[in-house]
């Protein structure tokens, strides 16, 4: 899942507690996606109890203490291990997508070939899909306004990953 991976690259950039690693997330990508602390604080917890991170006490004066997590080399290993867990039901989610593509220079150009590809495939059936649909409401000038931003979206993106596979390949 794309928030495990954000949050470990996160406190792989520097130590982090839990609301500067949120804030950075959102600041990063808060038009793709929102961390609340139902995602955020489970998942720091498993992550300390699984050795990706460590979780350390800052205390503060006349405030509440916060807990610092720093990165692991087991959670170094991790995060190359997600950007590479790309799978067919993954490419099927544009953040999670968009998230491996903005750290492929981390993967080998071969998972980054596999990975465009399987987003490529993806978006080829969902055009079709969507091209079937074309011109079968007549009469619902919306839907079909919606239907043609979907096809011109999918077209679009289709363009920019055979580009990237240009780009990869040469």
């Amino acid at each position: 899942m794309y928030i495990e991976l954000l949050i470990l690259i996160q406190i792989e950039m520097a130590p982090k507690h839990g609301y500067e690693i949120k804030k950075e997330i959102q600041r990063d990508l808060g038009y793709l996606t929102d961390v609340n602390h139902n995602m955020l604080y489970p998942t720091l917890r498993r992550f300390t109890e699984q050795g990706l991170i460590t979780k350390k006490i800052n205390e503060q004066d006349g405030k509440p203490n916060q807990f610092v997590y720093e990165i692991t080399e087991a959670g170094k290993t991790k995060i190359t291990d997600l950007i590479n867990a790309f799978s067919e039901k993954d490419a099927k989610h544009q953040i999670e997508f968009l998230i491996r593509v903005s750290l492929f220079q981390r993967i080998s150009r071969d998972n980054q070939l596999r990975i465009l590809n399987m987003r490529k495939k993806d978006l080829e059936a969902l055009w079709e899909d969507l091209k079937k649909r074309e011109g079968k409401h007549v009469d619902d000038g919306y839907r079909n306004e919606v239907l043609q931003v979907s096809i011109s979206q999918v077209k679009g993106e289709m363009l920019w990953i055979d580009e990237l596979i240009r780009k990869t390949d040469s």
